[in-house]
């Protein structure tokens, strides 16, 4: 091991230097739902949404989750080479051979119309500035317009059109497009021409696969093996490293500034091209690129790029600010490093390796696992294998044996060394040799006249030759520490699982400051920090932040920022207190995969929030069909579909496993408050009440970046029917109508009841009044007849005069009991003898005009009219002090008018009311009822009354 060591630096010079980083890329594969690994065109829709063409179908991204499209879905094939985005929003799928499809708001279309055996594969679509859409096939270009598939230009053995590849517009009239068999076309619209411009007879590869027009007008042509540049006519040809020739297929050339090109190589990965300089530089397997044949590539709206590959999927890379040394640099487990002439020194489990100003590694020494290393006040190296420990010195080759065996932690200072074993700390002084018992102890720093010992158990003082616990952090309580440095000579920082600690000493007294942890979100898995002046960086699984220490401990503030590298960019989590920041202020930490190195400087942050939408949303288990529920209104659910899950979508590609959403559903409960983040982006609300809402959420794009604007969902679950206003009114009102007639048709019947029990009353009245009469008239009249007879004979004059007065009054009773004129002679002469009848008996002046109503009348009615006018007569006689009164009787259409009037003094309209309950009124009223007649009676005080019977014929 000694002489191991005597040769460190000897080999430095002749070492081999090694490609010494390797960058970070993410992979998305069938595995994480990507429809097939081999991946041709790419795009980034209007949505923000990548689009990818496989050789099985086509895929959608939105950052965490694919949706895939093929055959059985409508494609008219799996295999796709060519993508586009129109205007319209429309995706357009160009195939092997089989034509195209189309795919807008998730449902496909196949137009027709051409020859797509004779065209061969859509190698290329894209559109015009009219929105017509061209489509590249190998043996031609065909044009979509209003609907339509037409032939633009087909192959024929004048023009020998074949090979067409990728295309790209020069303006709004003229194509540019590489051929895989006759180099370059140019073609015009206005007038439609098409040539070939360069091929191999101008010193071209026939061969070519892509081009691209910039800013500047330039026409870049990817080929075999070359690159061509096409400048106000001019051909410039750039040639790459000859040995990879072969390797350097141009598939794909993508603008990344105005300076550089990216280049995608069917072979070589990929390459960064400098326009100005010609010089290219490569990035392919060697740093880490998971394969060497990229075909497509673009750059997202975040600054992402994404390539795709042969085998591989899509594959994103953004920056090179994280960097690994590991195995494929010849680097082992790295245990330590540290910064030590003007170079890091590592120590590994394979030796002793170098990583020079130039990030180049050279391996030192093989055979030998190296521990520990520490740079001395005196600027030497101690170093600790599994056998000894040495010191080195800057000027001597050969290093120094300071004590045998195993330790695994070194600290000096400039008279004590202390070795840390399993058991106890081994003090060297100058003069002398003494142990402290303490067990595996992670780091050591000054603090004070003593030393702070970090152990995973807990955090310990050592003064002289002694350890002890501190005071307010006993072990019991405060234990699974990680990592330990010191601010300055007085104060030290310490980090456990869950809480980081401030110590301060002062007049033999320490003061604890302890913070949470989990203030310091999102980091997860905490592991080293390190304080770099008045930063303070933390590093967890996949994380770094950069924490503002003034503001930590002065004023108990977090402002920190994040640096986040692809999930598992290292296979093992760094190393315990593993933190080192190089002069030119590189973060270094060492891992069991290697060493992990950061530049802040080359960082790439992500300012973009991400865009917002719903993937899905479901009612009870199965999809919401919103054209099923969609009105004027908008969404109207009935009050039984009130249980829905909504899947958030953060359309976002930098760090999509973290990002965090916060929802609300406004309308529920009348609480508008955000939820607690979350990174779960399925929320569900069972059984939610009747009422009007609008489901809204906002979310991050895994950076702390948010999307202010919420997205949102509106929509209305209406009332049962027997909880609505219209439903209760109607019950209402049905039941008020329902009493309403009841009681109406109650009242109805009754009245019906009472009207036929008067009808009745009245004609068993009328056939009493005839039976009476008949009965005066046929017995007692006869009888008073004889009698008259007989006193004539006597000559008795008394007495005769008392018998004929007797048999007269009897008569005009039974008249009035039964006309008998109105059934011999009919109503109209009955009513004038009547009326006469009272002229003559009464001090009353009568006229009439009574028209014959005996057609008109049936005999029942005739009866009643009759009645009707002798009780309004004798009312006349006997209350009204009339002088003189008439009766008119007409016809008029289809009625009978019957109006007695009379001079008397008349009578209020409360004496009405009087009269109207008397019984011969009731009866009057009655007998109208009989004739559905309308009765009307008019009276004023000293003006008269007059009655109007009008009855319908």
């Amino acid at each position: 091991m000694k002489r191991l060591f005597l040769t460190f630096f000897l080999l430095t010079v002749c070492s081999l230097s090694l490609t010494a980083q390797r960058y970070q890329f993410k992979k998305y594969k069938t595995e994480e739902g990507l429809v097939n690994n081999e991946t041709y065109a790419i795009l980034q829709d209007s949505q923000n949404r990548i689009w990818v063409s496989t050789t099985g179908g086509v895929s959608c991204f939105n950052g965490k989750t694919f949706k895939n499209y093929t055959t059985e879905d409508g494609l008219v094939s799996n295999i796709v080479f060519s993508i586009l985005e129109d205007s319209k929003g429309r995706i357009w799928v160009g195939t092997l051979d089989n034509g195209i499809s189309v795919i807008e708001n998730g449902k496909i279309t196949n137009p027709k119309g051409v020859d797509f055996d004779f065209l061969g594969s859509a190698t290329n679509i894209l559109e015009g500035a009219d929105g017509t859409i061209y489509i590249i096939f190998v043996k031609g270009i065909v044009t979509f317009k209003n609907g339509k598939l037409e032939y633009l230009i087909k192959a024929t053995t004048e023009n020998k059109i074949s090979g067409l590849q990728h295309a790209s517009w020069y303006d709004n009239n003229t194509l540019y497009i590489a051929s895989s068999n006759s180099g370059i076309f140019k073609m015009t619209l206005n007038p439609l021409k098409i040539e070939n411009i360069y091929n191999e007879k101008d010193g071209i590869n026939n061969i070519c696969y892509s081009v691209f027009v910039d800013a500047k007008k330039d026409v870049w042509v990817g080929a075999y093996g070359e690159l061509y540049k096409i400048s106000n006519g001019k051909l410039i040809k750039y040639k790459f490293k000859q040995e990879d020739f072969d390797k350097n297929r141009v598939y794909g050339i993508l603008e990344e500034n105005e300076n550089e090109l990216f280049l995608s190589f069917e072979g070589n990965g990929f390459g960064i091209f400098n326009k100005q300089t010609g010089d290219l530089k490569l990035i392919n397997e060697a740093q880490g690129l998971p394969t060497k044949y990229i075909y497509r590539m673009i750059k997202d709206t975040e600054g992402n790029h994404w390539m795709t590959s042969y085998g591989e999927g899509i594959i994103r890379f953004r920056d090179t600010a994280f960097k690994i040394y590991d195995d494929t640099q010849g680097l082992s487990s790295v245990n330590d490093v540290v910064e030590w002439n003007e170079e890091l020194i590592m120590a590994t489990n394979d030796g002793v390796a170098v990583l020079d100003e130039n990030k180049q590694i050279r391996p030192i020494t093989k055979g030998g696992a190296i521990k520990n290393l520490f740079v001395t006040p005196e600027d030497n190296l101690l170093y600790t294998t599994n056998t000894a420990v040495f010191e080195h010195s800057k000027n001597s080759a050969r290093p120094m044996l300071i004590d045998e065996g195993d330790y695994n932690l070194l600290y000096k200072e400039q008279d004590k060394t202390f070795l840390f074993g399993t058991d106890n700390i081994k003090v060297l002084e100058k003069d002398s040799t003494y142990f402290i018992r303490s067990r595996r102890s992670i780091a050591i720093e000054p603090i004070g006249d003593r030393y702070i010992l970090c152990k995973i158990a807990g955090l310990f003082q050592m003064n002289n030759t002694k350890t002890d616990t501190i005071p307010g952090l006993h072990p019991n309580l405060h234990n699974d520490f990680r990592s330990l440095d010191k601010i300055n000579r007085n104060e030290v920082l310490a980090g456990s699982e869950k809480k980081l600690y401030h110590i301060t000493l002062q007049n033999n007294n320490f003061k604890t400051q302890v913070f949470d942890m989990s203030r310091f979100a999102p980091l997860s898995h905490f592991r080293a920090l390190k304080v770099d002046g008045n930063n303070l960086w933390l590093a967890g699984r996949d994380m770094l932040l950069k924490v503002d220490l003034a503001l930590l401990l002065k004023k108990d503030t977090v402002v920190a920022k994040k640096y986040s590298t692809v999930p598992h960019f290292l296979e093992n989590d760094i190393d315990f207190n593993s933190l080192l920041v190089t002069e030119d202020k590189t973060i270094l930490m060492t891992s069991l995969s290697g060493m992990l190195a950061f530049n802040e400087k080359a960082y790439l942050p992500n300012n973009q929030p991400p865009k917002l939408d719903i993937s899905e949303i479901l009612l009870f288990s199965e999809p919401l069909v919103d054209s099923l529920f969609r009105t004027k209104k908008g969404i109207v659910l009935p009050y039984q579909n009130n249980y829905l899950s909504f899947s958030m979508e953060a359309i976002t590609f930098t760090n999509p496993e973290n990002v965090q959403y916060q929802y609300r559903m406004k309308g529920l409960r009348d609480v508008d408050e955000w939820s607690q983040p979350t990174k779960d982006p399925n929320v569900v609300f069972s059984y939610l009440p009747p009422g009007e809402y609008s489901f809204e959420f906002i979310a991050d794009n895994g950076d702390g970046v948010w999307q202010t604007q919420p997205y949102h969902y509106s929509f209305v679950i209406t009332v049962p029917f027997w909880k609505t206003w219209f439903f209760w009114v109607s019950v209402l009102s049905i039941t008020s109508i329902s009493v309403f007639l009841f009681y109406y048709f109650r009242n109805k019947a009754e009245q019906k009841r009472n009207e036929t029990y008067t009808h009745n009353l009245i004609k068993a009245q009328e056939e009493e009044r005839t039976r009476v009469a008949r009965e005066l008239h046929d017995s007692v009249g006869q009888k008073l007849m004889l009698l008259t007879k007989k006193t004539k004979t006597t000559g008795n004059q008394e007495m005769e005069s008392l018998a004929s007065n007797t048999l007269e009054e009897l008569r005009a009773i039974s008249r009035g009991l039964h006309p008998a004129t109105l059934e011999r002679l009919g109503p109209t002469v009955a009513i004038r003898n009547m009326v006469d009848e009272v002229d003559t008996n009464t001090n009353i002046f009568f006229t009439h005009e009574i028209e014959d109503i005996d057609a008109f009348l049936s005999r029942e009615a005739s009866l009643h009219l009759y009645r009707i006018i002798q009780e309004v007569l004798n009312n006349m006689v006997k209350h009204a002090e009339a002088k003189a009164a008439s009766v008119t009787i007409e016809k008029k259409e289809n009625t009978i008018e019957a109006i007695i009037a009379d001079n008397g003094k008349g009578f209020e309209f409360s004496e009405k009311l009087k009269i109207s309950e008397s019984l011969g009124m009731k009866t009057l009223m009655e007998r109208a009822k009989i004739l559905h007649s309308k009765i009307d009676i008019k009276s004023q005080i000293n003006k008269g009354t007059t009655v109007t019977l009008t009855i319908p014929i």
